[in-house]
C-alpha cells in the first residue's frame, strides 16, 4: 500500500496546540469533574502526542496500526470529555464543596474541551483520514461541506473547518452548513450534542444560582 503524505508542519503544530489546550483546561478543572486524580487525564493526553508524531513519520498515517492507535487515543479523549459532563451533573445533584463560580467555569471548560476534542475526531476520520484526502483517494466522505456541494471539487476541507463543524454542532445542536452522511458521524453528532446539551442545562443552572435573589418568583 502506498504511504500517504503526513499532514502539513502547519498541521501538525495545529494539533499539537489543541491537545495542550484540552490538557490545560483538563489540569483547571475541580477534582469533581474529573476521575481520578486531577493530573491523570492530562499525562494520558500529553503522552500520546510523541508517540502519535513518531508513528506517523516512522510509518505514515495509513498504516493500520497507525490509524488503530491514533483512533483509540482520539476516542479517549472524546471519552474524557463525555465524563466529564456526566460528573459535572453528579457534581449539581449531589452537591460540591466547590464554589459556583469554580463549577461555572468548568461548565464552559468542557464545552471548550467537547469542540476541541471532536473537531479532532472528525477531522480524522472522514473520508479515511487526512492523508486520503489530500492525496484525492477518497472514496466514500463522511461530511459534505458547502464548498463540496458547490461542485469545488479541488477543495480540500482543513482542520479549521472540522473544528467549525463541531462548534457549529454544539451551538444548534444539530447540523448547520456541514452536513454528515455516514452513520458513524450521524452516531458522533449525536454523542457531541447530548453531551453539550448536558454541560449547557447544568451551566446555566449554576449561573441562574449565581444571579443575586436568584429568578423572579424562586
Amino acid at each position: 500500500m502506498a504511504r500517504l503524505r503526513p499532514a502539513s508542519t502547519a498541521t501538525t503544530v495545529a494539533l499539537i496546540g489543541i491537545v495542550l489546550v484540552i490538557v490545560a483546561i483538563q489540569m483547571s478543572l475541580p477534582a469533581s469533574v474529573t476521575i481520578g486524580p486531577t493530573w491523570l487525564i492530562p499525562v494520558i493526553e500529553l503522552g500520546g502526542i510523541p508517540i502519535a508524531i513518531a508513528l506517523t513519520m516512522w510509518l505514515g498515517s495509513d498504516e493500520p496500526v497507525v490509524r488503530a492507535i491514533m483512533t483509540a487515543y482520539l476516542v479517549f479523549l472524546v471519552l474524557a470529555c463525555v465524563t466529564n459532563a456526566v460528573l459535572l451533573l453528579v457534581s449539581l445533584l449531589r452537591g460540591s464543596e466547590d464554589t459556583g463560580e469554580y463549577l461555572l467555569f468548568a461548565g464552559f471548560g468542557v464545552l471548550a474541551i467537547n469542540v476541541l476534542s471532536f473537531g479532532l475526531v472528525y477531522w480524522w476520520i472522514d473520508g479515511g483520514g487526512p492523508g486520503r484526502r489530500s492525496d484525492g483517494t477518497v472514496t466514500l466522505p463522511d461530511f459534505l461541506f458547502p464548498q463540496q456541494g458547490q461542485g469545488q471539487t479541488e477543495w480540500r476541507p482543513g482542520l479549521i473547518d472540522y473544528l467549525f463543524t463541531a462548534y457549529t454542532n454544539i451551538i444548534a445542536f444539530s447540523p448547520t452548513d456541514t452536513m454528515p452522511l455516514t452513520h458513524r458521524v450521524k452516531v458522533l453528532f449525536t454523542v457531541q450534542s447530548a453531551t453539550a446539551l448536558l454541560t449547557v442545562v447544568v451551566t446555566l443552572s449554576r449561573a441562574v444560582n449565581l444571579i443575586p435573589g436568584g429568578l423572579p418568583g424562586t
